[in-house]
């Protein structure tokens, strides 16, 4: 009886530990959204803005900024699925990124 109830507490444990460690993932995952949206901005807006004469961004200004974000998402969008390839070979599509 002592065996069960010592290896059903340390289930209780485990699952505890996982709890935790998913809030602490997702706490860092968010951290770090919140990081690329506010570090691209930034670049987007100095690399692209050049007048502040309009209260509106001028149309090449608007270009810029649209091809500046999906520049880099796409880098991250790609940077992502390599990881994730690196991490599980088996379950990515990406072969042809195989070195």
């Amino acid at each position: 009886m002592d065996a069960a109830a010592a290896q059903a507490a340390a289930g209780g444990d485990e699952e505890q530990d996982q709890a935790r460690m998913d809030a602490i993932a997702g706490s860092l995952q968010t951290r770090d959204a919140m990081r690329l949206y506010n570090w691209l901005s930034q670049r987007c807006f100095s690399d692209c803005v050049v007048t502040f004469y309009r209260r509106a961004l001028g149309k090449r200004e608007e270009e810029c900024v649209r091809s500046c974000v999906r520049k880099y998402r796409l880098f991250s969008t790609a940077t992502g699925a390599r990881f994730a390839h690196i991490a599980d070979p088996t379950s990515s599509p990406l072969a042809a990124f195989d070195d």
